[in-house]
């Protein structure tokens, strides 16, 4: 892998002015921290669990190549953990509280890096084994993948240090509001991707990440929501920063636009598939921001192209979507 090029991310609220730590405040409060560590505690699951099996009881003959490709996108997306988590503690370093829920949310994102990268190191270990046709130096092997993939994850933090970060200029509810949607689309795909993948263990371990992150999502959602309950002037804002959604891995793996489609296919394989999703999707953004702020977002914003302003991908039109939505929900 090699260092993306730097790139702009954030095309329309780059006129806002660069906001004061002070100003980086938001509205959750120590109720909502101990209420969300309290589930963190009762349905927190067992990393060690999965650390546990040996790569040779994996059933790797039932994996496809592109759940390999799944594997490997995610765990790299995932590994930036230290740098969210950095960037969201600089941003949010006044407001003690929502840095006492990052510190737990950081917490349960390196759990789902670690798991996907052990996953992965003992698929490739398992793969390379049976090519080779014996077992005698399967620890070997393991230790050499492993350290390979720590090439991969370096890369990764690199290109996050040019590419990757949050304006400054957002208001706290653009960020809550951004991740809330980066959230509920990571949850979907874990989820709809365990459904179709074949394998055992990555069934499993994919539906728990799945719920661990629609636990982050709802969190979130009820913060934006208390952000515009509490000053709904800043809708306008909220809802240009949705136009310019993207997925972090778009700015951090290479190759990602290849790696996206490849990954919707195997999670999301038929129209049905992918027309569903998006009514999901829709109706998760209208009980944040309505009805007609959400078509706006999606006729008028880049979330099919990342975030970046890309004049080659199509908009999509209201008739479409208003279509759409009548034929899932009606």
């Amino acid at each position: 892998m090699s260092k993306l090029n730097k790139r702009e991310a954030f095309p329309f609220t780059r006129n806002q002015p660069l906001l004061s730590p002070s100003e980086h405040r938001t509205v959750p409060s120590q109720d909502d921290v101990i209420a969300f560590y309290r589930t963190h505690e009762r349905v927190g699951w067992s990393l060690s669990e999965f650390i546990d099996i040996p790569w040779s009881e994996l059933q790797v003959e039932k994996l496809t190549p592109a759940d390999v490709h799944v594997v490997e996108t995610t765990m790299l997306v995932e590994s930036n953990n230290p740098d969210y988590v950095a960037n969201l503690i600089e941003y949010f370093q006044a407001d003690q509280d929502v840095c006492d829920f990052i510190m737990m949310w950081g917490i349960e994102e390196w759990k789902h890096y670690y798991a996907l990268r052990n996953y992965l190191t003992k698929v490739r270990t398992a793969l390379t084994m049976k090519d080779l046709g014996s077992t005698a130096r399967g620890a070997e092997i393991e230790a050499s993948v492993h350290h390979a993939l720590a090439d991969d994850v370096e890369a990764v933090r690199e290109a996050s240090s040019e590419n990757w970060g949050l304006p400054m200029h957002y208001l706290p509810a653009q960020v809550v509001a951004n991740t809330t949607v980066q959230e509920f689309v990571t949850a979907e795909f874990y989820l709809n991707h365990a459904l179709h993948t074949q394998e055992p263990v990555l069934a499993k371990l994919e539906m728990l990440l799945a719920k661990d992150e629609t636990r982050h999502e709802m969190f979130y959602e009820h913060k934006t929501k208390d952000c515009l309950d509490a000053d709904p002037d800043i809708m306008p804002l909220v809802v240009e920063s949705l136009k310019e959604f993207g997925m972090p891995g778009a700015y951090l793996v290479d190759d990602y636009g290849e790696r996206r489609k490849a990954m919707e296919q195997a999670a999301f394989p038929t129209l049905a598939d992918k027309k569903a999703e998006f009514v999901r999707l829709f109706s998760k953004m209208t009980r944040i921001i309505g009805h007609d702020n959400t078509m706006q977002v999606f006729t008028e914003g880049n979330y099919l192209s990342d975030g970046v302003d890309d004049a080659s991908v199509k908009k999509m039109r209201p008739e479409m979507i208003t279509r759409l939505l009548t034929r899932r929900l009606g």
